[in-house]
């Protein structure tokens, strides 16, 4: 029995980078995994790999920022499953031309991706899987990034908007707790093809960003931070919610 045995976890994004890595390292504990995603192949491959790793899989093509497709993508999660234990917000309205450039050549659309997405759409989730979760006393997990914690320069409109998100998860820890759902925040370093387009974009950053690890390595998507959002969902956190958990390397250390 896998520490998430018995469990339906769903999980925006999925497709590929740190919500691939989450989705595969639930698979790995035992849990039912639904990915609603936007690349609708993506999530296939996803699913496929997850079936092989002995678990059910359901990829549902998803736009996360349109409220009806997340209505739908939650009500087909619960009619094949019966109930969702696990909802993880991983999805990003980021885009390697827009996620790093100074604040004075942000445009409106730059804002409006992010916030559609990042915010609204795990705003959409959390309403839409809560009547769920409160029934199975279950856990929301949201993305959120040291781009925002740390004010990251030129990452403006990705950094607010996370900042954002994070600020929404304490406010649903505090009003949903009584009703037995909890909810934190996992802030990940991990090596995804986003990371790497933006390495490889921005040659100059990449010795800069390995050296500011002081274990010396960005994360793997899925036994770095897959297996700290496995903590998260488990019931060996049960006594954990509102908090922001870094998974960085030792990139963002608080006293």
């Amino acid at each position: 029995m896998g520490r998430l045995s018995e469990r339906v976890a769903l999980v925006t994004g999925a497709g590929s980078g740190i919500g691939r890595g989450i989705t595969l390292a639930f698979a790995n504990e035992g849990a039912t995994v639904c990915i609603a995603e936007l690349d609708a192949d993506s999530g296939v491959e996803t699913a496929r790999e997850a079936e092989k790793r002995g678990v059910p899989s359901l990829a549902l093509r998803c736009d996360v920022s349109r409220r009806e497709e997340v209505a739908v993508a939650v009500d087909r999660t619960v009619r094949e499953f019966g109930g969702i234990d696990i909802l993880v917000n991983n999805a990003t309205g980021a885009r390697r031309e827009s996620a790093y450039k100074p604040l004075l050549e942000h445009e409106d659309s730059d804002w409006q991706e992010k916030l559609a997405v990042d915010l609204m759409g795990s705003f959409h989730f959390m309403k839409a899987c809560f009547p769920h979760l409160k029934q199975r006393r279950g856990s929301i997990i949201n993305l959120c990034s040291m781009a925002g914690t740390e004010r990251g320069l030129g990452f403006a409109s990705y950094a607010a908007t996370k900042e954002a998100l994070r600020t929404l998860t304490g406010v649903a820890a505090r009003e949903w707790g009584p009703e037995g759902v909890r909810a934190n925040a996992l802030c990940p370093s991990a090596l995804t093809p986003g990371l790497q387009g933006f390495l490889d974009d921005n040659p100059d950053r990449a010795a800069e960003v390995i050296s500011s690890v002081p274990l010396g390595r960005l994360g793997d998507p899925e036994t770095d931070i897959g297996r700290a959002a496995v903590f998260l969902a488990s019931d060996d956190a049960a006594y954990m919610t509102g908090q922001t958990l870094w998974v960085d390397g030792g990139r963002v250390i608080r006293s």
